[in-house]
């Protein structure tokens, strides 16, 4: 349980956000899900000690980055400054003899140390220096002091500070981190507000009924205890799918989002079946032009509410989710971390929480340099230092998946995270494919007229589960024991294998000899890939999948497409 401070601290509050990402980081202390990251790679010879001292001054001079987290005797928890003072180096420097994919490697795990908040500043840079260069500067920070806007921010006052120390001049942070805690005190008071109390009746009316967690099948058994864990794949939307989504947006008067969503939604049903479940979205609570220059935790997660119908068309879902998304938007202050007590869904302690999915879509600003340079491949100046986007993956395993969308004027970026201790690499990869397919047949204007006929629902199209999991292991009768054993035994490895699970050898080098010599397990590993693997095999093609896993492997993957 959250316990709220009962007692204001001078300039040391925390939002009820802030209280629950230090509940979770206690909670799971080796955790770096909420971690924030952003890299950059330097085109320009550094000066190491002039950099050191401009990153001691971002830090230094922020009250919120300048900090340490602690409870006290009673549970309230305060943040505490001076942790730069405290601090030997606040400027990690790594003189690396490595190439390419080692150097990323190298700076990924830099990225992926968990911070201890109550002992050590909520933010840690370093630079990079491999033979050849460039230097790569990395910002990580902690969730509770830094959004994703928060950590463009920080890199832009390091180089800025950088450049007027490289040249002599005095240089002013446009934000000392007083606007942050204005805003703590603004949410405190709106706590007590009849705003609040509105809102609270809302949500309780919004999610009333709420007894089921979302239904996400997934590959592997279920953790007794969530794992934030995971990993990402690439979703790429081409020009004419980029072109099309504007055309239809405009032709239904929705927004992007509303209709990124809703296909979200679709695929979630396909996936899991349910009807009726929540999603999440962050929103930001950024307000005036001081807020949109600020460091700081500004995030709050908005439930949406999925109500689906199997009679529904994809437009009928638009509009309710369009309209679900304008109600939540109208009480989007009152703190996602309270929610869990209106609602009367039981905790379970293998889940992310109320929500396990989240939808999120970015929207660079394009006047900002440090924003633009995140553009893959392009080059920026700020401050007279050119500078370009090195691409680090991060916040993983928050939620049981993410689907992360940016949109740029011209381009759409996508990528599915997905948590590693529930699904397989394929299952994101075939989740990700079918995102793209309805999206492209959403836009067309090509999907069935009611959800139930969308091809492939979930007990045709999600691959049978690894034996144990929680979508359920193989049931026999008395009669077909040993045909169950055997499918059961077929989907254990064969799902194993095609996922490359480093302990499936020894399975399946037993596998492979017993294929070799058992017809009737040969018959049934054929028609299980079918099955699993959503393909069309020819009978043609069986002497090539009996040859062994690895060949085995090079048909599936012609067919399915990997």
């Amino acid at each position: 349980m959250i316990r709220r401070n009962s007692t204001l601290a001078s300039g040391g509050e925390l939002t009820l956000g802030q209280e629950a990402l230090w509940l979770i980081q206690n909670l799971e202390p080796d955790c770096a899900a909420y971690n924030v990251t952003a890299a950059l790679s330097l085109d320009f010879p550094v000066d190491v000690a002039v950099l050191e001292s401009a990153v001691r001054a971002t830090v230094s001079g922020h009250r919120l980055l300048d900090s340490v987290f602690r409870s006290d005797a009673v549970g309230r928890i305060r943040r505490h400054g001076g942790a730069a003072a405290r601090a030997d180096t606040l400027l990690e420097v790594h003189e690396l003899d490595l190439g390419p994919e080692e150097l990323r490697q190298h700076a990924l795990e830099l990225t992926r140390r968990p911070f201890r908040l109550d002992r050590e500043p909520p933010v840690r840079v370093a630079l990079l220096r491999p033979r050849g260069g460039p230097d790569v500067l990395i910002a990580v920070a902690h969730h509770i002091v830094a959004d994703n806007v928060s950590q463009l921010l920080i890199c832009r006052e390091v180089l800025s500070r950088y450049a007027a120390l490289a040249a002599g001049a005095e240089h002013t942070a446009p934000d000392d981190g007083a606007v942050f805690e204005e805003f703590a005190r603004q949410q405190r008071a709106y706590l007590e507000s009849p705003r609040a109390d509105r809102a609270r009746q809302y949500w309780q009316r919004e999610l009333d009924g709420v007894a089921r967690h979302t239904a996400l099948p997934a590959d592997l058994p279920r953790p007794a205890v969530y794992r934030s864990e995971g990993a990402e794949t690439d979703l790429a939307l081409p020009p004419d799918l980029v072109a099309g989504l504007g055309e239809a947006v405009a032709a239904r008067n929705v927004t992007t989002f509303a209709f990124l969503v809703s296909v979200f939604e679709v695929l979630l049903y396909r996936f899991g079946g349910q009807t009726d479940f929540l999603l999440g979205y962050p929103v930001t609570q950024r307000r005036g032009e001081d807020g949109r220059e600020a460091i700081g935790y500004f995030v709050n997660t908005l439930p949406l509410r999925a109500r689906l119908d199997p009679d529904d068309s994809f437009d009928a879902v638009l509009r309710g989710t369009a309209a679900g998304l304008w109600r939540g938007l109208m009480h989007r202050d009152y703190p996602f971390a309270l929610l869990p007590r209106i609602v009367d869904l039981p905790r379970d302690p293998g889940r992310p929480g109320l929500v396990p999915v989240l939808f999120v879509l970015n929207e660079p600003a394009e006047a900002d340099p440090i924003a633009a340079a995140l553009e893959p491949g392009r080059y920026v100046e700020h401050a007279g230092l050119r500078v370009a986007e090195y691409y680090l993956p991060q916040q993983h395993g928050q939620f049981e998946l993410t689907l992360q969308v940016t949109r740029r004027a011209a381009t759409v970026q996508a990528k599915l995270k997905y948590n590693t201790s529930l699904f397989t690499e394929h299952t994101a990869r075939q989740l990700a494919a079918d995102y793209l397919a309805l999206l492209r047949s959403a836009v067309a204007g090509t999907l069935p007229a009611a959800l139930r006929d969308l091809r492939g629902l979930p007990e045709d199209r999600r691959r049978p589960p690894i034996p144990g999991s929680e979508s359920g292991t193989m049931k026999s009768t008395s009669s077909g024991t040993a045909r169950a054993e055997r499918i059961a035994r077929i989907r254990d490895v064969a799902v194993a294998v095609f996922s490359v699970a480093p302990e499936a050898v020894e399975a399946a080098d037993s596998f492979e000899a017993d294929l070799g010599v058992d017809s009737l397990l040969a018959v049934e590993y054929t028609v299980e890939l079918e099955k699993a693997f959503d393909v069309a095999l020819h009978v043609n093609e069986i002497p090539e999948l009996m040859a062994g896993l690895d060949r085995a492997y090079e048909v599936i993957a012609g067919k399915a497409g990997w």
